[in-house]
């Protein structure tokens, strides 16, 4: 049986963005969730994104806030000049009411074009994937945690 040990270092950073105004310079607060880094130290600051790391969003649900994930790479990619690893983890995209009323709630069209039209995170991944994540043409970009942390990561690590 062939295993790797998992060991890489995390960070929690703010990138922060210079931008101008009338009133003179302000800064936007880009928060990242994590930093997942291959060296023996998080390379990324509150400057500079080490282009090597992979920057994680973590969230609950993508129903509201799948878009900040790829804004943020956006923005995050003008800023520092480079490319840079950008992946999401979901919680799930479930909705419960009561014992047996489940609904999915993954906008799946508007996470199609987000990817087509403003640009294609990493990864995208869930702990409890919705049912769409499976088929046709969202498991191309969509997949299970278990994924990330088996295979995935040390592709995106050593990219």
């Amino acid at each position: 049986m062939f295993s790797q040990k998992l060991v890489f270092r995390t960070k929690k950073t703010v990138l922060q963005i210079p931008y101008e105004t009338d009133e003179g310079q302000k800064v936007y607060k880009c928060e990242n969730d994590l930093i997942l880094s291959p060296f023996d130290k998080v390379r990324s600051t509150s400057k500079s994104l080490d282009k090597k790391e992979i920057v994680v969003s973590v969230k609950t649900t993508s129903k509201d806030r799948m878009g900040k994930m790829f804004i943020d790479k956006i923005l995050l990619e003008r800023f520092v000049k480079h490319d840079q690893k950008v992946i999401g983890i979901f919680l799930n995209d479930v909705q419960r009411k009561e014992e047996d009323n489940i609904s999915f709630t993954l906008v799946s069209g508007l996470f199609m074009v987000y990817s087509n039209f403003l640009t294609e995170l990493e990864g995208v991944y869930y702990l409890d994937p919705p049912p769409n994540a499976k088929k046709e043409p969202y498991n191309k970009y969509m997949k299970s945690f278990s994924n990330l942390i088996t295979q995935d990561v040390w592709r995106l690590l050593a990219s």
